[in-house]
C-alpha cells in the first residue's frame, strides 16, 4: 500500500518538476518560491478537514521539527530552482536521487531503525541508476557551484523526509506535518523575496504547479509516516526517472539505452529494498 502511494508521489512531482522549468523561464524564480509553498496548502486544506484530529504546533519538540524542516525546505527549494534555472528539470532532481543516502545516515541516529549491508548495496545500485542517464546532461554539473548547488539540495531534501518521519512516530498527522511545514517556508520566502511584480496569468501557472506537487507531496508524507523510511525515500528517488520520461514525451525522443538500463536497475533495486527492509 505504502509503495503505491511513494510511487504515484514520485510520479505526480515528477511531472511538477518537469512543469517547474517552464516558470523558471517566464517568471524570476525566487519571488514565486513563497507563493508556491504557500499554494501548495489550498490544495492540501480539504484533507485537514476531513482527518480531523487535535494539532500539537506548538509543543516545544515538535514545533522545533516543524521550524527546522521549514528552514531546510526553503533551502532545498532554492538550490532546486536554481539549478532548474541554470540546466534542466532532470538536473534539478538529482537532490530527491541522493536523499536515500542521507536517509541511510540519520535514520538509525533519529528513529533507531536498523541499516543492513544489504540496504546499503541496494540504496547505492539505485543511487547509481537514478543518476547514470543525466550523468553529462549539461557540462555545468562538473563545475564546483552546481555540485556544491546539488549536495546542498540533496542534503537538505533528506533531511526534510527523515524529519518528516521523525513527526509521524510523535504523532503529528499527515496535514499538520505538511501545511505547518509549508505555511511557514512560504512566510520565510516571502520576507526574504518579495513577490514584487507577479501577474494574474502567472499566479495561474504557479498555481497549476502547485496543484501537482502538493498532491505528489501529501502522498509522500502520507508515506514516509508509514512506511518503512529507507524503502520510502528510495522509491521516491526515482523522481530524476520520471523527469526524463516527461522531458523524452514532450520532446518525442525516445529515451537512449543507458536510461532504459537504469529503470531497470531502479526497479530491482527497490524491489530489493522491499524484500530486505
Amino acid at each position: 500500500m505504502f509503495e503505491l502511494v511513494a510511487v504515484f508521489a514520485a510520479l505526480t512531482m515528477g511531472l511538477g518538476t518537469f512543469l517547474t522549468k517552464g516558470i523558471t523561464t517566464q517568471i524570476p524564480f525566487l519571488t514565486t518560491l513563497g507563493p508556491l509553498f504557500l499554494f501548495n496548502c489550498l490544495f492540501t486544506l480539504p484533507i485537514a478537514f476531513v482527518q480531523g484530529g487535535d494539532w500539537v504546533v506548538f509543543e516545544p519538540k515538535i514545533l522545533a521539527l516543524h521550524v527546522s524542516a521549514a528552514i531546510t525546505s526553503v533551502i532545498a527549494g532554492y538550490f532546486i530552482f536554481v539549478i532548474i534555472k541554470r540546466s534542466s528539470a532532470s538536473i534539478s532532481s538529482i537532490s530527491s536521487t541522493l536523499s536515500p543516502a542521507v536517509a541511510l545516515v540519520l535514520a538509525p541516529i533519529w528513529l533507531g531503525t536498523s541499516v543492513s549491508a544489504l540496504q546499503v548495496v541496494a540504496v547505492i545500485a539505485l543511487i547509481a541508476a537514478s543518476l547514470y542517464p543525466i550523468r553529462s546532461s549539461i557540462p555545468g554539473l562538473r563545475l564546483g557551484k552546481t555540485i556544491f548547488f546539488t549536495l546542498s539540495a540533496a542534503l537538505a531534501a533528506g533531511f526534510v523526509s527523515v524529519n518528516i518521519a521523525v513527526l509521524g512516530e510523535e504523532g503529528v498527522s499527515v496535514s499538520e506535518t505538511f501545511i505547518v511545514r509549508q505555511v511557514l517556508a512560504g512566510l520565510i520566502c516571502l520576507a526574504i523575496f518579495p513577490p514584487r511584480g507577479l501577474t494574474k496569468n502567472d499566479l495561474f501557472k504557479l498555481t497549476q504547479r502547485a496543484s501537482l506537487i502538493s498532491v505528489g507531496s501529501i502522498a509522500s508524507v502520507y508515506a514516509l509516516q508509514g512506511g518503512e523510511i529507507i524503502l520510502m525515500v528510495s522509491i521516491l528517488a526515482t523522481v530524476s526517472l520520471w523527469v526524463l520520461l516527461f522531458e523524452s514525451l514532450s520532446y518525442k525522443s525516445i529515451p537512449d539505452r543507458s536510461t532504459i538500463i537504469a529503470a531497470v536497475i531502479a526497479i530491482v533495486g527497490i524491489v530489493s529494498l522491499r524484500f530486505i527492509s
